[in-house]
């Protein structure tokens, strides 16, 4: 248990000793500690209190393993730096220390849980475009993968390319996986499905369960680039190609990950719905890791093998 989990559990058991009210942890630990996310990571245009906290089993709130997770809360109307009046929100945080960044060309395993508490599965002509993890070089290069929430009906593995959309999973709707960078320097159209290349989970029919996800990748912007995703053990995609374009390559040498809610495009919500606000969603992420073996990463692996959980 890190230092600031167990700053926070003396909290909580002092309450239980003293029979005082249930603990609101957002009121009864300094910021420090559940508001800061901590190691090689930092909120990313996310100045609210609720947008990121950590979270205890104690406090009833989900846990994969260990002592606590990470929340994201997005509320209507939240927005940080570049992202207000751009149509954009976020609830999410980054890499900022450049050790912890892949390389481009560099292979790495990355492994988590994540949970989705209040998401909705919204309607095309509502759609927030909520993003659920990015993997990116920055400097205004889109982002080389991310996991997107599609609406029913969005995304046609069935006529795309099987070179481009390997599968296995397909159908329409669900989390997927677009190679962005890539799809935007070859300008990637209906045969190449716009850039959507696996079809990885429903965000609905999973909603407040726990899946354990698997991301192995190179980065690399030739043939022998590769990105494998695989959720509660299952393989989900399974796609060889290039994961990063020259540009990539040429504006930068390292990778960040972000992750948390990212309502990546605002427009199609409010032009539906006008000034309604937007469901407040809520998702957890649990285990994060980065490593250079699966079974440093794999959430399932590491605890059938009895390794602690990452706290």
């Amino acid at each position: 248990m890190g230092i600031r989990a167990a700053a926070v559990c003396a909290v909580v058991t002092a309450c239980a000793l003293a029979a005082c009210v249930p603990l609101d942890v957002s009121r009864s630990a300094p910021d420090a500690i559940l508001f800061e996310p901590e190691g090689a990571y930092a909120r990313l245009f996310s100045p609210a209190r609720h947008n990121f906290r950590y979270t205890l089993e104690t406090s009833r709130e989900p846990v994969r393993r260990g002592a606590r997770a990470e929340r994201f809360e997005l509320r209507n109307g939240d927005c940080g730096g570049t992202d207000c009046g751009n149509d954009r929100a976020r609830a999410e945080i980054h890499q900022t220390s450049p050790r912890e960044k892949a390389q481009i060309g560099q292979e790495r395993w990355y492994g988590w849980s994540f949970y989705n508490g209040t998401v909705p599965a919204l309607p095309e002509n509502e759609s927030l475009r909520l993003v659920f993890g990015q993997w990116t070089v920055g400097g205004g290069v889109p982002p080389a993968i991310r996991l997107i929430a599609l609406s029913d009906g969005e995304g046609d593995w069935e006529a795309c390319d099987p070179r481009i959309c390997a599968g296995p999973s397909r159908g329409s709707g669900g989390v997927v996986a677009p190679l962005m960078d890539v799809s935007r320097a070859r300008d990637a159209g209906p045969a190449a499905n716009e850039g959507y290349i696996c079809n990885v989970f429903d965000l609905d029919a999973t909603r407040r369960q726990w899946l354990d996800l698997v991301l192995h990748t190179n980065f690399s912007a030739g043939p022998d680039g590769f990105l494998r995703i695989w959720v509660d053990g299952e393989l989900r995609c399974a796609y060889q190609g290039p994961i990063v374009s020259e540009r990539s390559v040429a504006e930068g040498s390292a990778v960040e990950v972000r992750r948390g809610v990212f309502a990546s495009y605002t427009k199609r919500w409010e032009a539906r719905r006008g000034d309604t606000p937007w469901p407040t969603m809520v998702v957890y992420y649990d285990e994060f890791s980065t490593g250079a073996r699966r079974s440093d990463v794999d959430v399932a692996m590491r605890e059938a093998n009895g390794r602690r959980p990452l706290d």
